[in-house]
């Protein structure tokens, strides 16, 4: 019955949406059942994971065709390639003009650089992704743990199913390429979590992390029924606020590039540098020219494209492995994991004989600093200090302080155990 009043007392208090605000489970078996996770042992390590070691150097060379950075660089590299076999093949027929190599020398400082900052810029957006993403991961965590800790785990159903919802529909909201594969699974996904009344809602906004949220507040505020007190909402509702901000963060990195004008003059930079490269090697070292040019578009604008590959943390661009550049779907389903493990912790403690409280053991000797204490407080300096000149007042405060210390000394043994 507590179920069904909390539902009629919310429903009295006049939402204007089909959804309720606390939508009450009739039980929490469901979530593992939702979760769609399996209980096994899980490593804290993503499965996408990757740890290169100086003895990959084979491997890295032999997969080299495969690269995703060589494909991507394919145009400029055929183009530079083209031009150099021109420039060998009519040298000896036609002298071409001959440059001395002090320009590209001095300017290959300068191109290093530029290089270097663009990637550096880049990074620095990535690693801000990842750590925004980290941020999601604990607070999820977090909320789970506030909600099953304030409520039965029925009662925070909503919650939970929401907040395993969120990193999945953050994560469409970022990337704007996705396969058909990915789209139908994550849907799937959201509709097995969600009631069907809620993921109809979810579907029909465009800001979906937004509408999360918000719901999340709606609970929060709504779960003061199940009994849960102002600042425990507090608590929860603050947590909600730094997903809020994560999001914000997110949509900076994604809605905010490196400027045009930077990554435009680097680009152009670069395409002349390597094309009069060969005008200035050809006539010193002949159609070797060829392979070192190639050498050095594949080094230069394979530096450029990894700056632009990482500079769209949330894409969904994979290398010839498969991987993506954030492990997203793996952050997902650690999460997931995670909610769905926390609505059990309790029951799976009391199902393993845990108490509730671990009591402290009892001390079977009085501490001696209540010893030395209990004979301060008897000695005859610490009575007798009325015949300095102290009134029968102080006296009697004196020995109403006496008696309070005593009793105090003998609270404190008691809760020590000895009584």
């Amino acid at each position: 019955m507590a179920p069904v009043l909390a539902q009629l007392v919310l429903s009295a208090l006049g939402s204007s949406t089909s959804v309720p605000i606390l939508h009450l489970a009739p039980s929490a078996t469901s979530i593992a059942a939702r979760a769609g996770c399996v209980s096994c042992k899980f490593s804290p390590a993503y499965e996408t994971t990757q740890r290169y070691a100086a003895a990959d150097w084979a491997k890295n060379i032999r997969t080299l065709p495969q690269s995703t950075v060589l494909k991507r660089i394919a145009s400029p590299l055929i183009f530079n390639v083209v031009v150099t076999t021109i420039i060998c093949a009519i040298n000896p027929i036609f002298t071409v003009p001959r440059l001395i190599s002090l320009p590209h020398t001095l300017l290959g400082s300068a191109l290093g650089l530029l290089l270097v900052f663009r990637t550096n810029a880049a990074y620095d957006r990535f690693w801000e992704a990842r750590k925004r993403w980290d941020v999601v991961t604990a607070e999820c965590r977090n909320f789970a743990s506030l909600a099953c800790t304030f409520m039965t785990a029925g009662q925070a159903l909503p919650m939970l199913s929401l907040i395993s919802v969120f990193p999945v529909v953050l994560k469409n909201y970022l990337r704007s390429s996705q396969s058909d594969a990915d789209e139908m699974r994550d849907l799937r996904r959201v509709r097995s979590l969600l009631a069907p009344e809620e993921a109809e809602a979810l579907a029909a906004v465009n800001n979906q992390p937004q509408y999360v949220l918000t719901r999340l507040r709606a609970l929060g505020q709504g779960s003061k029924v199940a009994g849960v007190t102002e600042k425990e909402r507090e608590l929860m509702l603050k947590s909600v606020s730094v997903l809020g901000e994560c999001v914000s963060a997110c949509e900076r990195i994604y809605n905010t590039p490196i400027p045009l004008a930077y990554s435009r003059h680097t680009s152009r930079f670069l395409v002349i540098y390597t094309s009069s490269l060969p005008l200035a090697l050809v006539h010193s070292i002949g159609w070797i020219t060829l392979p070192v040019v190639a050498m050095i578009v594949w080094a230069l604008f394979g530096i450029l494209e990894i700056g632009n590959l990482i500079e769209e943390p949330f894409s969904a661009v994979v290398d010839f492995s498969k991987l993506p550049l954030l492990p997203l779907t793996e952050v997902c389903r650690t999460i997931r994991r995670d909610v769905r493990e926390i609505a059990t912790f309790e029951q799976h403690a009391r199902s393993h004989g845990v108490p509730l409280i671990q009591r402290v053991p009892k001390v079977r000797e009085l501490p001696e600093s209540f010893s030395e204490l209990r004979e301060l407080i008897t000695s005859p300096n610490a009575t007798n200090w009325s015949s300095s000149g102290a009134t029968t007042s102080d006296n009697d405060s004196s020995s109403m302080i006496e008696i309070l210390v005593d009793k105090s000394i003998d609270k404190l043994s008691g809760v020590f155990g000895l009584g």
